[in-house]
């Protein structure tokens, strides 16, 4: 009889011992969710390898923008951007050609990130895309044809005290970890800290406006002397010179 027992004890603890290490195989097999079952948001690791953002996928809250057939400009195949509550992710991919010329001049490549906080156009900037945008984050991403790192200056569209009037106002400098970004090939990718952008713009004559759930972005490109390279997201040039409308941003949780 005891030995009788003592085999349907084995047995069962043989039983628990598999289901035990099938649900744990279940969540090895599927790292998008956690041990309650909820999807993890994804992570993009700024290391110019893009398989990452290839991984991502048109995911939700993956916002696209690709050249647009009819606009004026060539120099910039497509634009993302993605957004969590810590970070804004950007991935640009350049015109291979256009890239190639640039690079082998020994050529700059500068861009504008152009950003909409707040949701409203009524204040801002309301010039090269279709609505208005409050803050700049202004940069190199290469210099003497070779790739570098994203390390940019924050500026604000505010009343400006020392010219007395609206202009661009600098909130922060270079060097402060604001942003990051790598390139590799063609393609290069960028993230912006939400949390020294949120509490590091504080200024007295400019009003406090911290990136929103949701918000607008776009991009502007340029090359050696800050001459206009590209614009995204662009449009038809029947639209207005080829600006486009802001992408639409939606933070992911």
């Amino acid at each position: 009889m005891k030995k009788y027992v003592a085999s349907i004890l084995a047995l069962a603890m043989a039983l628990m011992a598999v289901s035990c290490s099938k649900s744990d195989d279940k969540n090895e097999g599927n790292p998008e969710e956690d041990n309650n079952g909820t999807p993890n948001a994804p992570v993009l690791v700024i290391d110019g390898d893009f398989s990452d953002w290839a991984a991502l996928g048109s995911s939700e809250g993956v916002a696209v923008a690709k050249n647009h057939p009819d606009s004026p400009y060539e120099g910039v195949k497509e634009i993302r951007c993605y957004a969590t509550p810590e970070y804004v992710y950007y991935y640009i991919r350049y015109d291979g050609e256009t890239l190639d010329e640039q690079m082998e001049k020994g050529d700059a490549l500068h861009i504008r990130l152009c950003l909409n906080t707040d949701g409203e156009f009524a204040s801002g900037y309301a010039s090269y895309f279709l609505e208005a945008y409050d803050f700049i984050i202004e940069g190199s991403l290469a210099s003497d044809g070779v790739w570098g790192e994203f390390d940019g200056t924050l500026s604000q569209r505010t009343y400006v005290e020392a010219k007395g009037k609206v202009d661009w106002l600098t909130l922060v400098s270079p060097g402060k970890g604001l942003v990051t970004g790598k390139g590799n090939g063609k393609e290069y990718e960028i993230s912006l800290d939400r949390a020294i952008f949120n509490s590091g713009i504080a200024a007295s004559t400019a009003p406090n406006q911290p990136i929103g759930d949701e918000f607008q972005t776009g991009i502007r490109f340029y090359c050696n002397g800050w001459s206009e390279l590209s614009n995204m997201p662009n449009a038809s040039a029947e639209e207005g010179n080829g600006w486009g409308h802001l992408l639409t941003i939606t933070t992911v949780q």
